[in-house]
């Protein structure tokens, strides 16, 4: 498979492992969602040329997620039923940011005229899309890859690849917040804002702060091996969220009223919100970012 260029840094491998685990939960006797796509991915990568690395990664990725048995499937669970509550209530553009090979535009229903952007930087945009087109599943809308480095100004990408301001928006911003610093959150949520038509909803994760010590010292161990860290947590994601005109309702990631019953973790790690617009916005915004995808 020479034509697939397996992005190696370690937040894109956090990705390929998020793949895994939702290839998984398909297996499961009462699945919460299958993802074709991510077992399409896993079969790829038995042949490919980096395999014993990326099977190395993932084993790894095991040992540091062991606390946390189910949190990666109520997590897409959660945002797969909110997405779900948008596109019924109306909306027909969704963006995700630091798309990685999320799935969700192959597998989740859309109505007809929804168009799906999926933003990343290049290595990750031109492998998910050339992974897309190799396993012959059929989008259930009009997806839309757009390749941008999210620390220099990832809007006019966006805009020039056909996003329209004016209509509400569904943004998910899943597994990126805690990889960036708190200064680069608040300028991803000032785009977001900047960008969304009223009627818009936003969902997102963040990191709870006691990940940052302690608590979280075999997580951030086992993702220090491969370059990677967490930057950022914060515990008021429904006042950071209204303060920039969000209406928000915050879940812990233990929360049971999420879990369908599933053992998520023995303590909290993170936070899962879901917002919709209070305020109208307008104009423009080119706040960069560092970021990636889950």
């Amino acid at each position: 498979m020479p034509d697939l260029k397996i992005p190696a840094d370690g937040l894109s491998q956090t990705a390929l492992y998020t793949a895994w685990v939702r290839h998984q939960e398909g297996e499961h006797p009462r699945p919460l969602f299958t993802d074709p796509l991510a077992t399409f991915l896993l079969a790829e990568l038995k042949d490919h040329p980096t395999s014993p690395a990326v099977a190395a990664f993932i084993e790894q990725m095991k040992i540091t997620s062991s606390g946390f048995p189910s949190y990666h499937v109520v997590r897409t669970r959660y945002f797969d039923d909110r997405i779900g509550d948008a596109l019924d209530s109306g909306v027909r553009q969704v963006v995700t940011l630091a798309a990685g090979v999320d799935g969700r535009p192959a597998r989740l229903p859309c109505p007809p005229g929804t168009r799906w952007f999926e933003l990343d930087l290049p290595d990750m945009t031109e492998f998910k899309t050339a992974l897309v087109a190799r396993s012959g599943l059929v989008s259930s809308c009009e997806r839309i890859g757009v390749a941008a480095d999210l620390t220099t100004d990832w809007t006019a990408p966006l805009r020039a690849a056909g996003f329209d301001q004016a209509r509400p928006t569904a943004w998910l911003v899943e597994g990126v917040l805690m990889y960036l610093t708190p200064q680069e959150c608040d300028a991803l949520l000032a785009a977001v804002t900047a960008l969304s038509a009223p009627g818009s909803h936003l969902f997102l994760e963040h990191l709870q702060v006691s990940m940052l010590s302690d608590q979280g010292a075999q997580v951030r161990g086992g993702l220090g091996k491969h370059g990677v860290a967490f930057r950022s947590a914060r515990d008021d994601i429904t006042d950071w969220l209204g303060a920039a005109g969000w209406l928000a309702s915050t879940h812990a990631g233990v929360d049971p009223a999420i879990g369908h019953g599933r053992l998520v973790a023995p303590v909290p790690a993170a936070w899962l919100a879901s917002a919709t617009l209070r305020i109208a916005t307008a104009g423009n915004h080119s706040h960069g970012l560092s970021g990636r995808s889950r």
